[in-house]
């Protein structure tokens, strides 16, 4: 069974999550989601995939 992640709608460019961007922070694993608008984004190159 494969897991695919979809592309979240803005890139690391556009916002960047981090400490003081206002996003919560949820440690997973070995990288952090960041909560936006009701779902979890984790950065992946040049954008965010959706969790």
């Amino acid at each position: 069974m494969s897991t695919t992640h979809a592309e979240a709608e803005h890139t690391t460019t556009e916002h960047e999550h981090g400490e003081a961007c206002g996003h919560e922070a949820v440690e997973h694993g070995d990288h952090t989601d960041y909560v936006h608008d009701g779902h979890k984004h984790a950065a992946h190159g040049d954008h965010y995939d959706e969790h």
